[in-house]
Order: structure tokens, then C-alpha cells, then sequence
């Protein structure tokens, strides 16, 4: 019986710890306002280009879908997805819609993948991109992703003009 409460014990103790060590990220802005919620937002979207999740501002049980998908719980496990993306050459055309009441946020944005990305048959791509995100305290809990790819050119336009954030 000692042995089982050391054993409970311990993995309390690990558990807690390993939460507190798992958001690596600490947000410089913690309010519910627009600014905040699109620094989040963009944190995620300079990972996504630089394949660097390290700065990106997650909240340890975040959660990820895209197109209806399932595709990640958790910072660890998005973070390490970052490292997945092909090459890209930026992003472009970026407008954000916020609505502070819901902690929430869409961007729509375009992403310029060259040639040599591999993912689409060694062809130039623009990603036609829409992710919601839920922003609590600074920290992303929540993105679903949209997208669509117009194969052949990284040049592609969305047709709406440039907003300034």
C-alpha cells in the first residue's frame, strides 16, 4: 500500500511539473485586445514560414484542425509539426478579422511556396490560407485551418486589398 501512494505521489508530482514546464512561450502581452490576439495569431503564422515553433505563443492543451481534420493537440506536438513544412518563400496579403468579446480570430492570408517546395510536384505554389484561432491570455488555444492551393504560380492573388493590422 506504501509503495501504490509513493507511486500516486510521484506521478502527481511529475504530471504538475510537467505542466508547468510545457508552455515554453511566455506571451509580453496577456490582455484580450486586438493587438494581443494578432500577435498570437502571427506568432503562429512566422512558424509556419520559418519552420520555427519555438516563438510561437501556444497554450499547453492546444488544438489544431484543418480541413475537419484532426492534426495536432498540444504545444509539443504542433511545435514539431512547424518543423514540417516545405519550403516557403513568405506570406502576403494577410488580413485579420478579431472579435474580442469571443477571444477569437481569423486571419486570411496567402503563402508563396517556390519550386522547389516538393509537396507539389516540384511546381510553385500559393496557398490560399484561412485559420480561426481562440486566443486566451496571450496563448493560442484553439486553430482550424482552411486552405486552398493554387498550383503553378507563388504569385497568386486573393483579390481583396492589403489591410494594415
Amino acid at each position: 500500500m506504501k509503495n501504490w501512494r509513493a507511486i500516486c505521489i510521484a506521478a502527481l508530482l511529475a504530471l504538475g511539473g510537467a505542466s508547468a514546464n510545457a508552455q515554453s512561450v511566455k506571451p509580453s502581452c496577456t490582455d484580450d485586445s486586438r493587438t494581443c490576439m494578432i500577435a498570437a495569431a502571427t506568432s503562429y503564422l512566422e512558424g509556419i514560414v520559418t519552420h520555427d515553433g519555438s516563438k510561437v505563443l501556444f497554450a499547453p492543451d492546444v488544438r489544431r484542425t484543418e480541413e475537419g481534420h484532426d492534426t495536432g493537440q498540444g504545444e509539443a506536438t504542433l511545435r514539431a509539426a512547424l518543423l514540417k513544412m516545405p519550403p516557403m518563400l513568405g506570406y502576403h496579403n494577410t488580413r485579420f478579422v478579431v472579435d474580442q468579446k469571443t477571444h477569437q480570430l481569423v486571419y486570411f492570408t496567402l503563402l508563396r511556396l517556390d519550386s522547389g517546395a516538393g509537396a507539389m510536384s516540384g511546381k510553385p505554389v500559393t496557398v490560399h490560407l484561412a485559420e480561426r484561432f481562440k486566443v486566451e491570455h496571450g496563448l493560442i488555444t484553439e486553430i482550424e485551418a482552411i486552405f486552398w492551393n493554387q498550383i503553378g504560380t507563388s504569385d497568386g492573388e486573393s483579390l481583396w486589398p492589403d489591410q494594415p493590422n
